[in-house]
């Protein structure tokens, strides 16, 4: 019998207008498959085929389940990547409990290949990758009505499956020192041909794109990409077409059914993770008008530990940013201090920055605009949006022994059952 998807598990309550790329979600759908039905037993009806789903009809079923499968794997990313660099730690004396694969990637030096939880991200993580160029496929062979609403599926499908391949470039390792991720059981692709795999397919997502807006996204995850491989004039130019002041970013939305795991492990939720002491020991009494971005609750004392917690996510369905009109401003500030040395228009772009939001002053045109000072702004502006850990990799600004991991360890059942991958890869 041909495969079969899953029915979607739940609704969401309410749907946010489809519009541009903010992200509509559904729980996603799940690839599923099976030899035949004993003829006595009555075919379920909640199970749809895979021909079926080959159809114009079914184009926002397919685009909203690639989507939640964003939403959940970024949120993943988001969290480990916070636990692996220095934007979150694991204290026991939280007193919120926990699995052992949080404080493993806290400490970073043995990371339990086996370990299921980081199986699961894994896994997730695939299932995205699968689904977003299985949707690529199903663009290219879909009878569409209109050239537009092919476009369309493309759009996404082109766009989310660059974004997987940079997940798998930024957070994924075959050893403590060495980023990049297998595709489809093949051999592994370190992190630099990851990213250009990435870009191919957002260079081919910009060939699809129906609005100034998209076009402006997508150059805005390039400058990201160009940025974190040390290509500042590329990551210039694209930033030059990227997202402006008042462009809606693209977000990851979550609901009960999904929730947003940052909140739920790095939160109000629970408190495993949390915030490094930076944040309130030194950013907000440097600048205690900045609580308008850092937004942190406490000070909370359980057995002598003094820690807070982050509210910007304050939330189960709190969305999740993954590209914004700010982070455009950043790059380019920091390409126009790299390339022109001109710290007179990078400063008025962290201000502009800042000046979004209500009561954060102002930095003083004295200010001394150097990378060190946009790096802090880099933290504060992205933080919880995994991009911490891109920056201290590039800035080689570790913040732990050198022989810890600096990636998520590729895991074990994959080195198991890929023949392309050794049997055991040392760390």
């Amino acid at each position: 019998m041909q495969r079969l998807f899953s029915h979607i598990t739940a609704l969401l309550a309410t749907f946010l207008p489809m519009r541009h790329i903010v992200l509509s979600l559904l729980s996603a759908s799940i690839l599923a498959s099976c030899s035949g039905f004993v003829q006595d037993i009555r075919r379920p009806i909640d199970l749809i085929s895979d021909d079926a789903l080959s159809d114009a009809s079914q184009s926002d079923f397919l685009i909203r389940g690639v989507q939640a499968q964003f939403a959940e794997s970024y949120g993943d990313m988001v969290l480990y990547s916070g636990g692996l660099s220095d934007e979150l730690f694991f204290d026991a004396r939280t007193g919120a409990g926990g699995l052992v694969i949080f404080e493993e990637v806290d400490n970073a030096l043995n990371i339990d290949r086996a370990n299921t939880t980081l199986i699961n991200v894994q896994n997730r993580l695939g299932r995205y990758r699968f689904h977003a160029d299985d949707l690529i496929r199903r663009g290219r062979t879909i009878q569409f009505p209109s050239d537009t609403a092919r476009r369309r599926l493309l759009f996404q499908a082109y766009l989310h499956s660059g974004i997987a391949r940079y997940f798998y470039a930024s957070y994924v390792g075959i050893n403590k020192q060495q980023g990049g991720g297998v595709i489809d059981n093949g051999p592994f692709i370190p992190s630099a041909a990851m990213y250009d795999s990435a870009l191919a397919q957002l260079s081919l997502a910009l060939q699809q794109t129906s609005s100034a807006q998209e076009t402006r996204l997508v150059q805005t995850f390039i400058a990201r990409i160009h940025l974190t491989q040390g290509r500042f004039q590329e990551s210039q130019q694209a930033a030059q077409n990227g997202l402006r002041r008042g462009d809606a970013p693209m977000t990851a939305l979550y609901n009960v059914q999904l929730l947003n795991p940052v909140w739920n492990n790095a939160g109000l939720g629970r408190n495993v993770y949390v915030p490094a002491r930076r944040f309130d020991t030194l950013y907000l009494r440097q600048d205690p008008t900045d609580t308008a971005r850092i937004k942190l609750r406490g000070p909370t004392v359980r057995s002598g530990f003094t820690f807070f917690i982050q509210t910007k996510y304050p939330a189960q369905d709190s969305p999740i940013p993954f590209l914004t009109w700010q982070e455009n401003e950043l790059m380019l500030a920091e390409t126009e201090l790299r390339l022109q040395n001109n710290t007179t228009s990078a400063l008025a772009r962290i201000n502009s920055v800042r000046a979004s939001y209500p009561g954060l002053r102002a930095l003083p045109s004295s200010t001394p605009t150097t990378l060190d000072v946009l790096y802090a702004e880099r933290d504060k502006e992205l933080f919880l949006t995994g991009v911490r850990l891109l920056d201290q990799q590039r800035l080689n600004r570790w913040h732990l022994r050198s022989d810890t991991w600096r990636y998520l360890p590729i895991v074990l059942p994959e080195i198991n059952n890929n023949p392309n991958l050794p049997p055991l890869v040392r760390d």
